[in-house]
C-alpha cells in the first residue's frame, strides 16, 4: 500500500503546484496521471484500500485547491501574480449634485417620471415627484439624493 500512497502524495503537490505556477495544464495532466496510477495500484490490494484511497482524494483534492487559492495572494510572488482591485477615489464614482438643491429651471423632456431638465445652464437627469409633467413646465429641485434629482412642478405650460 505503499506506492499508491507515494503516488496520491505526488499528485496532491503536482495538484497545488498547478495553482502556484503557469504550466498550462502540463502539471494537472501529471497530477491526474499520478492519482489515476495510484487508483489502479490501490484496487489491484484490494477494494477496501481502493475505495478508502477514493475517498481521501474526493476530500483532499478540493481542500488542497482551496487551500493554495486562499493562500496565494499571501505569498510574494502570489501578489505580484495577481491584480490588486480598482483605485477609486473617494465619493462613489459619480459628481455631486447636491449644488442642485433648490434650484429652479425647465423641463427639456416630458417627466414621466423620468426625463431632461434644464436647471440654470446645467442639462440634468431628473425624476418628477408625484408623476406626470409636461415638456417646458417650470420645475424646482426637491432633492438629491445621491445620483438622483427629484424635482416638482412649479408652474404647468399652457396648451394652445
Amino acid at each position: 500500500m505503499l506506492v499508491p500512497i507515494v503516488l496520491l502524495l505526488i499528485g496532491l503537490a503536482l495538484v497545488v503546484a498547478e495553482v502556484f505556477f503557469v504550466s498550462m495544464g502540463l502539471l494537472s495532466l501529471m497530477a491526474g496521471t499520478c492519482i489515476l496510477a495510484a487508483d489502479v495500484l490501490a484496487f489491484q490490494q484490494g477494494q477496501t484500500e481502493g475505495w478508502t484511497l477514493v475517498a481521501l482524494q474526493i476530500v483532499l483534492v478540493p481542500l488542497l485547491v482551496w487551500g493554495a487559492f486562499r493562500l496565494l495572494p499571501r505569498l510574494p510572488f502570489g501578489r505580484r501574480m495577481l491584480l490588486g482591485g480598482p483605485v477609486t477615489e473617494p465619493g462613489g464614482g459619480f459628481a455631486s449634485l447636491d449644488h442642485l438643491e433648490g434650484r429652479e429651471g425647465r423641463a427639456l423632456t416630458d417627466l414621466r417620471p423620468a426625463g431632461t431638465a434644464l436647471l440654470g445652464d446645467e442639462r440634468v437627469s431628473v425624476v418628477a415627484i408625484g408623476g406626470f409633467i409636461p415638456r417646458d413646465s417650470d420645475v424646482v429641485v426637491s432633492a438629491v439624493e445621491g445620483p438622483e434629482v427629484r424635482v416638482r412642478a412649479t408652474s404647468v405650460p399652457d396648451d394652445d
